[in-house]
């Protein structure tokens, strides 16, 4: 019997699947817009219906209406149940799950939910509190004077809710509430506990960069010393809610600049992000001080296929950039390397020369092959017949990495023009494997969702919505327009969102997908995640009170038929009070339909 399986597990699983690249083993998928395109490997058809979107995670045919995330589609398609399925994808991206001779207590896993929810808590009011120590104490000037001296204005402060840690030794521990939540920032790392028994906080006297997940919530920081001794930069231990090699400073917030750009900048540091992002470079991540590793390469896979390494050009910078190319490619990543004049990063190019200047250099990014072929063409001391050799045999591992087999080709080409050698003898030296080719020319869907607006209904419109924009879900969730969806499955999936929301889960198709329970939920789920719910020339909030007032008005119309129904039974038993009753409640929809037709109209106006 397979043992239970702990939700954080199967999240982080699925975060790290490409769908794209699962998919792909079994359908032909071609690029089509922001989705991709195939022929249904579920039913019979000629046109492709099959979409599948990499940035959500989820698949839809509209032709048969099956849906669902990696992990519904590999059950439906290899006809495993859900836990193999679960435990062979957690082999192939190296997550570590319970032993099949143990099982994991729901009880203690309960436990570390809640363990999870109290430090994605007491992170928040730490970033609030660091936040507002340095925008609004006199002892945050330090801090200021600093930003400002290194060209980060108030507003970029404000984006990325830079903090201070306070000048005593306990501005965090002083505001902490219960034991539970001093038990939260302890194993957090964001207070230390001393020999004496009293605890101290471990960011003081230190300017703060939060740092968050892909859902946005804070889960640990990283501090630059601003005077006293100590190590220049500090970062937070690991923790239930914090591994620094599964993420990346700023992919929060740069995600849809890379998806849009279709490339991710590679920076060292936080200040080297926060620089370029303020000279308006946004498509910009960073290591959380550590070189590219592969499960941070696979996050920044999941949104772009290229990526620029820009590190220092010293030699540990060269060795994090060799280092980063190499994870890059077996991610599935097309690598470039920029390297600045000696002694410069970002930060300070982009000071000395302007972001113009920078965004004239990246344009000189050499493929990575190029930049190792010249690394290690200049450690070798001639160009004999063994030193190139040498260098081609060491080259051999970046070859063999590339799944992608017209890519490989041609990185073997590039390299036999360079090392002035017969193509087929470094192909014969390479590890050849198969892999999927590049998209041919983009395609779009016959039917985007804005052609088809006046025929989709307003009910899915608002979960659609709430499915996609953050301000119309915070919104929904506010009013009663849920309670009177008329759909089953869209109550239902409202409701799940509503339960994620509230203990600050990230709300997307694909985790929505794991929790749903009930025939025709995955599907509905899938169909609303693929499409684009709205246009881009009108507010999502905009469209979102149209179908709220339209919902609103089909309940109140059929409010009002019940009570007339309700009305003339009364009047027929000539129960007066009753009727009387009855009447009052039948001027109110009256007037409450009344009233929404007025505003309305004003609206329109």
């Amino acid at each position: 019997m397979l043992p239970f399986i702990p939700n954080d597990k199967i999240e982080e699983i699925r975060e790290r699947c490409s769908i794209v690249s699962i998919v792909s083993g079994y359908v032909s998928l071609k690029k089509a817009g922001s989705n991709y395109l195939g022929l249904c490997p579920f039913h019979n058809e000629k046109t492709p219906s099959f979409t599948v979107n990499e940035d959500k995670g989820i698949f839809h045919c509209f032709g048969c209406g099956t849906g669902g995330n990696v992990y519904s589609f590999l059950t439906r398609i290899e006809g495993k149940s859900f836990p193999e399925v679960v435990r062979d994808l957690a082999e192939k991206e190296g997550v570590e799950l319970p032993s099949p001779d143990k099982s994991v207590d729901r009880e203690e896993e309960e436990e570390k939910d809640r363990q999870r929810s109290g430090l994605i808590s007491v992170h928040r009011k730490a970033a609030d509190l660091y936040h507002n120590l340095l925008m609004r104490s006199p002892e945050g000037q330090v801090a200021r004077d600093y930003l400002k001296g290194r060209g980060i204005t108030g507003d970029l402060a404000r984006e990325w809710k830079l903090g201070y840690g306070g000048k005593g030794w306990s501005s965090l521990f002083d505001r902490l509430e219960g034991d539970e939540e001093v038990a939260a920032a302890e194993n957090g790392g964001l207070i230390i506990k001393g020999k004496k028994g009293t605890y101290y906080d471990r960011f003081r006297e230190r300017l703060i960069f939060p740092i968050s997940d892909l859902r946005g919530n804070v889960v640990a920081f990283g501090g630059r010393i601003l005077s006293g001794d100590g190590p220049k930069y500090m970062n937070s231990p690991e923790s239930p809610v914090y591994t620094k090699g599964k993420l990346l400073y700023g992919l929060e917030r740069s995600r849809e600049a890379v998806r849009t750009s279709g490339e991710a900048i590679v920076v060292e540091g936080y200040m080297d992000l926060l620089a370029m992002y303020g000279a308006g470079v946004k498509n910009v991540v960073a290591p959380l001080g550590t070189a590219l590793v592969l499960s941070q390469a696979r996050q920044i896979k999941r949104f772009c296929d290229s990526a620029i390494v820009l590190f220092d050009s010293d030699s540990a910078g060269i060795k994090a950039a060799v280092r980063g190319i190499d994870v890059l490619v077996e991610a599935g990543v097309a690598p470039k390397v920029l390297t600045l004049p000696e002694g410069e990063d970002p930060d300070s190019f982009i000071r000395g020369r302007g972001a113009e200047a920078l965004s004239e250099k990246l344009g000189e990014a050499l493929p990575g092959i190029d930049f190792l072929l010249d690394i290690k063409l200049a450690e070798v001391p001639s160009s004999s017949p063994h030193d190139r050799a040498k260098v081609i045999r060491e080259i051999k591992p970046y070859i063999a990495k590339i799944t992608d087999s017209i890519e490989k080709a041609l990185t073997v080409k590039r390299v036999a023009e360079r090392m002035s050698v017969d193509e087929q003898l470094i192909s014969d030296a390479v590890l050849v494997s198969s892999g999927k080719r590049l998209p041919r020319k983009e395609e779009r869907l016959a039917e985007p969702l804005q052609k088809k607006k006046k025929g989709y209904a307003a009910e899915e419109m608002i979960v659609s919505l709430m499915l996609h924009e953050v301000e119309v879900l915070e919104r929904a969730l506010g009013s009663d327009i849920v309670q009177k969806l008329k759909d089953e499955h869209l109550r239902k999936i409202a409701a799940l969102m509503d339960a994620f929301f509230r203990d600050g889960r990230d709300v997307t198709p694909a985790a929505l997908m794991d929790a749903a329970e009930g025939e025709g939920l995955e599907a509905k789920i899938s169909r609303l995640g693929v499409l684009e719910s709205f246009s881009e020339d009108v507010s999502p909030l905009k469209i979102f009170e149209e179908c709220e007032a339209a919902v609103k008005e089909q309940y109140l119309i059929e409010k009002e038929q019940l009570i007339s129904e309700s009305l003339k039974v009364a009047q027929e038993k000539n129960d007066k009070a009753m009727v009387e009753s009855l009447l009052r409640e039948k001027h109110e929809v009256l007037m409450t339909r009344k009233k929404g037709f007025l505003q309305k109209g004003e609206v329109d106006v």
